[in-house]
């Protein structure tokens, strides 16, 4: 037994190395400079000598893997049950987003100056100073995510409404920190008043799925233009995960603070469910969705973990205007609205109704055209939802009944990806897919009209809980209190996201994730 060369194993490292400098991968010093140690022991018996090349490759393949940005192995074997409902054409559509055809030529190339070169270059030392290289800028990396928290830990408790970072009053890990905040927001409850204070008003939630800001901006849309008519916009919203049943369950939680992702999914005090709180005012809880809510169970999400127990309103017979990625049909928002407004609006007196549309998720198809890729018809299904909406308010207006109406995302579709998620993975609840826009307008003959206030800082579900109860107890829509008295001391919220077993956070403004309870890396920043 002696040490040799790393021999062609050097050209896997070399392009390891190269997608660790384009930020496409992580790279774990210690495992890959352990499996160049097993590599270069040479071993007198070849039978033994070709063992360790099957077990290098298993370990290359594996580590390769670990280094990416991809869901772990587990989290996948999770959602095989999901996976399999996609349909064959969605498949399709995601392979091609993934296959990177400048990354293969790259690879192309590596290989081509590799072997042309490795006759007279010795890669093994280039590799050995790589690693070396690499291994120094990881410990530069956590010194720098150190010097961040020192830096952040001095927040005062008075400036926290003000500031889009985790507050402490110590020196903290990242982890203190995080859970300093999830202490923190478990001190926030809104306080619903007894009874209705002025006229009745209804109480209208549009939860989008799939419609980020930086989806508008990658289709050209303007988020205060697109909500030209509305009296309020929040354009820094945090929806806090980037999956619609958790979306979904935070929002209708929204009347206590953010939680983990592990409480989200345990039973919370009552008084955190917005629509029992309405409940409780004499409102009647409707929910209408535009497609059957079986994919992931969201149906049942709502009802077990968002308190929201209403049967859904029979859409069966409305208008199919898309077929979602797992071919299930999608109806016609415009439809659903309107016919919801017809049959069952008129029977509730005040109503709190709850949206939930899937129009905008990746992999839709239009009805009776021809296939498109879900990226380019974003454009047209995101004109036609808000053609649609527009429609819903001018009716809303001709009933003459006062309506708040909020339009909430749920997460971005991540039209664009970046170096670590493809466009449309959302495993990773990074901030171009957790930022969305919210707007809020109030419907009524007697509501003045003012000019759109646009609330730029982060906030987050329970700013919307808490503007709920303040028009519960002004008679905005009397005409005798303003829109801007509503928006005094609004509740701020540090931009913190969750999925399973993935957070992120900001840390002296910089947007950091843990994956699995590791350690904390910066996100990578750009395409």
């Amino acid at each position: 037994m002696k040490l040799s060369g790393l021999g062609v194993w050097n050209l896997y490292f070399l392009v390891k190395f190269a997608l660790y400098y384009y930020g496409a991968i992580d790279f774990n010093v210690l495992a890959n400079a352990a499996l160049a140690a097993m590599l270069v022991i040479n071993f007198n018996t070849m039978a033994i000598e070709k063992v360790k090349h099957i077990v290098g490759a298993i370990f290359a393949v594996v580590l390769l893997y670990k280094d990416s940005w991809l869901p772990p192995i587990n989290r996948l074997t999770k959602q095989a049950g999901n996976v399999q409902d996609f349909s064959f054409g969605y498949f399709l559509e995601l392979l091609e987003r993934v296959i990177n055809v400048d990354m293969l030529l790259a690879l192309f190339v590596i290989s081509i100056c590799f072997w042309y070169t490795s006759q007279w270059v010795r890669f093994t030392t280039i590799t050995v100073i790589g690693l070396m290289v690499v291994g120094w800028q990881g410990d530069d990396s956590q010194s720098q995510v150190a010097n961040n928290v020192v830096n952040s830990s001095t927040i005062t408790k008075k400036q926290y409404d003000t500031q889009a970072q985790v507050v402490t009053q110590a020196t903290q890990s990242p982890d203190q920190k995080l859970a300093d905040f999830y202490q923190q927001q478990s001190l926030l409850t809104s306080h619903f008043p007894s009874q209705v204070n002025g006229e009745l008003f209804d109480i209208i939630i549009l939860n989008i799925c799939s419609m980020a800001v930086d989806d508008l901006d990658t289709i050209g849309i303007s988020v205060t233009e697109m909500y030209k008519d509305f009296d309020v916009v929040f354009s820094d919203f945090n929806s806090a995960t980037s999956y619609s049943g958790p979306a979904a369950v935070r929002l209708l939680r929204a009347s206590c603070g953010q939680t983990s992702q592990t409480a989200l999914f345990k039973d919370a005090p009552e008084q955190c469910y917005l629509f029992k709180n309405l409940e409780k005012l004499g409102y009647q809880n409707n929910v209408v969705m535009n497609h059957d809510g079986h994919f992931d169970g969201f149906k049942d999400l709502i009802s077990k973990y968002g308190g929201l127990d209403s049967t859904p309103f029979d859409i069966d017979s409305m208008p199919v205007a898309q077929y979602g990625f797992d071919d299930s049909p999608i109806y016609s928002d415009g439809a659903v609205l309107n016919s919801w407004l017809d049959q069952q609006a008129k029977n509730c007196k005040p109503c709190a109704m709850y949206y939930n549309t899937t129009s905008l998720h990746d992999g839709n198809q239009l009805a009776n055209r021809a296939r498109m890729n879900s990226q380019q018809s974003y454009p047209i299904r995101h004109e036609n939802l808000f053609n649609d909406i527009g429609k819903f308010i001018k009716n809303l207006e001709k009933r003459g009944r006062n309506v708040m109406l909020m339009v909430v995302p749920e997460h971005g579709a991540a039209l664009k990806g970046d170096k670590v998620q493809f466009a449309g993975l959302r495993e990773i609840p990074s901030p171009t897919i957790v930022s969305v826009p919210v707007a809020i307008k109030f419907i009524g003959p007697d509501v003045q009209s003012y000019s759109q206030v646009v609330i730029d800082e982060s906030t987050s579900y329970f700013a919307l809980s808490e503007l709920v109860s303040k028009t519960l107890q002004t008679n905005v829509f009397g005409g005798n209190s303003s829109v801007a008295s509503l928006l005094e001391n609004l509740p701020k919220a540090p931009k913190v996201a969750e999925n399973a077993d993935t957070i992120m956070m900001y840390v002296n403004q910089r947007p950091y994730i843990q994956l699995d309870g590791g350690d904390w890396s910066a996100y990578p920043q750009g395409k």
